[in-house]
């Protein structure tokens, strides 16, 4: 009679969990082709995480290419892909090796879940002394460095620039991370209008205005983005966003996103 009794109270608690509990069953798990736009989507999401995770400006990867790709369906709760492929250093094309990575878009969290790993993607010597270099350099300025139209219409960056520019990759790696939701990926497109924050710290910092290119809609994203960075960290980011869509007549604007970002 107890044991009945005790059975009946737990009932609620079991069947309330037995979804979770059965789920694994209903789990689908499928090869999809590399070539695939999901797959791709999936490799170039986690190497945009693996840059933000390096805090080097020098060294940002890119995919090479796609070599496998998996997708799981989990009823409920999300999709996740497992993906290989090789990667290089955006800046040189050297090859850097094989990367692993899953990639989890979950249904109740604002971001996917990202696991990377590359084979051989240590920070090589030149990248940290030019990170160094450069992070010294902007200690020192007592004027701060400022800039607009990078790239020009032509696709030009002046040379004293570059690092500018590839700081501001460095920091929109967290916001495309977290910004990304699985079939809509962003791509830094054009920086409008730059400023250094001058700080008495050990960190330096900008605040940049600039363009994120959308796919698929092939639309522009307005953000302005503050990077606060010291050479072999990961950036401190916060932005606010402005989604710009073309229609028959031109642009809309749509609601903007805020995010304080990782300052903690």
């Amino acid at each position: 009679m107890h044991t009945a009794v005790f059975f009946l109270a737990c009932l609620p608690l079991a069947l309330q969990a037995l979804p979770f509990a059965v789920s694994s069953g209903s789990w689908s798990s499928r090869d999809i082709p590399p070539n695939n736009r999901e797959a791709r989507q999936a490799a170039r999401l986690a190497i945009t995480y693996h840059n933000y995770l390096s805090g080097s400006l020098h060294q940002l990867l890119e995919v090479a290419q796609v070599n496998k790709a998996t997708l799981k369906v989990v009823p409920e709760i999300g999709r996740k892909y497992y993906v290989e492929f090789t990667a290089r250093v955006s800046q040189t094309m050297e090859n850097v090796g094989l990367c692993a990575a899953t990639v989890f878009f979950q249904e109740a969290k604002p971001r996917p879940a990202i696991n990377v790993n590359c084979s051989s993607a240590m920070i090589q010597k030149q990248a940290s002394d030019d990170d160094y270099n450069f992070y010294t350099l902007m200690r020192s300025q007592t004027i701060p460095i400022t800039g607009e139209n990078i790239p020009d219409s032509f696709g030009y960056i002046e040379p004293q620039l570059e690092p500018v520019w590839h700081l501001a990759r460095l920091g929109t790696s967290y916001v495309i991370w977290d910004k990304t939701a699985e079939g809509h990926e962003y791509n830094m497109a054009q920086i409008k209008s730059v400023k250094q924050v001058l700080r008495k710290d050990n960190f330096i910092a900008f605040d940049y205005d600039l363009y994120l290119y959308e796919r698929p809609s092939e639309g522009m994203v307005s953000c302005s983005v503050h990077v606060v960075w010291i050479p072999g960290k990961p950036p401190k980011v916060d932005y606010s966003c402005t989604e710009d869509s073309e229609n028959g007549s031109g642009y809309r604007t749509e609601d903007g996103s805020t995010s304080f970002g990782n300052f903690k």
